[in-house]
């Protein structure tokens, strides 16, 4: 009896540690990809951040050399403005198959720059007319090995189990991570609540440039995603509840998220959004705290407060939480105390 006990108090962190990494997924999407690919050529010339070197970005510059003109891409360059560099995530809500066009509604308008039909219309001349399919064949082990070192990378460091610990409840549905190997730019959250996607939570991860690692045109791609970045868009999923459960007590106050730490003062419609990327990044900066120390923790919130007023005071009262886990089993558990908090709040 004795040693049936002691077994099963060894397999239980190793259970738990397999379901967190049974529940991510890291993939490469080859509609993103050739999304990724029109974006950066239309504006790689213009744009001060190029991608990261290596040597899949050097033979993606061999390749597309002598179509940089297609008159796709000039179309492009002349709109009156660009979209952002979050507009290859549109590639998951297309066909599966050549000419693309919107199968799945996205939640969010990837399309700014012109009209979608006028967009796809272009993207889909240029994809044809330039071989984009054989560029993305061609390199379709490199992307499944990228994908599978990248996601090998993230179990390894034990992130994803140190994050559900943090928060103290699982989570439906699975995270999955797109990677973008020629975005040098910037991260986003792909939200959907389309069947298709069965309440995954899907992120894309820029392949940032690391000054340190000196990389060149003939480096291969080694994707490790920063570990805040994966802490942060994570953190999406685990908290997003808070604003459902308390809609009506936040809306409310919805005027303390509205101003910035400088003064700005943003529109109205975008409160959700702030107080969600706010409870977002102090909880990223508590799980660096709790496991690099109290200093790296510091250090990300105090990066945080330029923007957000409320984030270091938020962090202070997010130490009964840490602090007090037999009280707080979950996170959901802390939820009252932080609206008692909010409507509290005085300046």
């Amino acid at each position: 009896m004795k040693l049936r006990f002691i077994l099963f108090i060894v397999l239980l962190p190793v259970f738990y540690i397999s379901q967190a990494q049974e529940n991510l997924d890291v993939k490469i999407d080859y509609r993103m990809e050739a999304l990724s690919i029109f974006y950066t050529l239309a504006t790689v010339d213009t744009l001060d951040v190029k991608p990261t070197p290596s040597n899949y970005y050097k033979d993606f510059k061999t390749y597309f050399e002598p179509y940089k003109n297609h008159k796709s891409l000039n179309w492009y360059r002349n709109l009156e403005s660009w979209d952002g560099f979050d507009v290859a995530s549109l590639g998951l809500f297309l066909s599966n198959k050549y000419p693309f066009e919107i199968r799945i509604k996205p939640e969010i308008n990837y399309i700014r720059s012109s009209n979608k039909d006028s967009f796809l219309y272009n993207f889909n001349k240029f994809y044809k007319d330039c071989k984009v399919k054989k560029f993305i064949e061609k390199h379709h082990k490199l992307y499944e090995s990228v994908a599978k070192n990248t996601k090998d990378f993230v179990n390894k460091s034990g992130i994803v189990k140190e994050i559900q610990t943090f928060y103290g409840k699982s989570t439906d549905g699975k995270i999955v991570i797109y990677l973008d190997l020629l975005n040098n730019m910037g991260n986003n959250a792909i939200p959907s609540s389309s069947i298709d996607f069965s309440g995954d939570r899907m992120f894309r991860l820029a392949y940032l440039n690391d000054s340190s690692k000196n990389l060149t045109d003939n480096s291969p791609v080694i994707f490790e995603p920063y570990v805040n970045v994966i802490i942060h868009e994570l953190s999406h999923l685990y908290v997003r509840d808070f604003l459902e459960n308390y809609a009506n007590d936040l809306s409310e106050i919805k005027n303390l998220f509205l101003t910035t730490s400088n003064g700005k003062r943003l529109d109205e419609t975008e409160w959700k959004n702030e107080l969600d990327e706010l409870i977002v990044r102090v909880c990223t900066a508590k799980i660096l705290e709790q496991r690099y120390g109290k200093e790296k923790g510091l250090k990300e919130i105090e990066n945080q407060s330029l923007h957000y007023k409320l984030a270091k005071p938020l962090y202070n009262l997010f130490e009964n939480y840490t602090s007090n886990r037999s009280e707080y089993k979950s996170i959901t558990n802390f939820y009252p105390k932080i609206i008692d908090y909010l409507k509290n709040y005085n300046e």
